[in-house]
């Protein structure tokens, strides 16, 4: 039973105890170098790949969101990710430790003009789903997100640019149950990817 003086600490946990150690994420690391690639080479990357996963992140700001997209990226297998180079946190220590090694072993393009390089997507064969917490055109759970695909993530507070959701060739989004009306955008991001994973699964199984 707990001491009544004492926080509440479940057993064999560091919970309650004042040591920052105790708190920090153990997969967390600054150490290693982020896998940015120049833009040019996006297209041979391509080439390889047969069914294309590419997460396009427009401006996001939060370097703790970037990371944190980077580190689910990685875990559903995305084979590329996609920044501007303009009006979006850059790749810093912070984003690589909090991505956990999802930014050391996912290629990332930093780009010069967003909505070019997603014409230049298109082109390929890739379609381009946007995400929209109001303007969703299909539900994520219905759209059918097993062929090449690029899923757009917007920034925190206004989601994709207006040129950047022109550029999209459908708008996904899902619902909420409960009070709040939208998730942090890491989380969204962690929502959408991990449905296209379930369906491809389920496509080729």
């Amino acid at each position: 039973m707990a001491d009544g003086n004492k926080p509440f600490q479940k057993r064999g946990s560091g919970f309650g105890k004042n040591n920052s150690r105790a708190r920090m994420n153990k997969h967390a690391s600054s150490s290693s170098k982020a896998m940015i690639k120049d833009e040019s080479e996006l297209g041979a990357l391509l080439d390889q790949t047969k069914v294309p996963l590419i997460l396009i992140l427009d401006c996001i700001q939060d370097p703790h969101n970037l990371g944190a997209c980077l580190r689910t990226a990685n875990g559903a297998g995305v084979d590329a990710v996609i920044i501007p180079k303009d009006k979006a946190a850059p790749v810093t220590e912070t984003a690589i430790a909090i991505s956990c090694g999802g930014a050391s072993h996912t290629p990332i393009f930093r780009v010069t003009n967003l909505a070019r390089t997603m014409d230049d997507l298109k082109k390929r064969g890739i379609w381009i789903a946007g995400t929209s917490d109001h303007l969703g055109t299909q539900d994520l759970y219905e759209a059918d997100l097993t062929g090449p695909l690029a899923l757009v993530m917007g920034s925190e507070a206004k989601g994709m640019r207006q040129l950047t959701q022109n550029k999209c060739d459908f708008l996904i989004s899902f619902k909420m149950v409960g009070f709040v009306d939208c998730l942090n955008v890491s989380v969204a991001t962690g929502v959408c990817l991990f449905e296209i994973v379930r369906q491809r699964n389920t496509k080729n199984s």
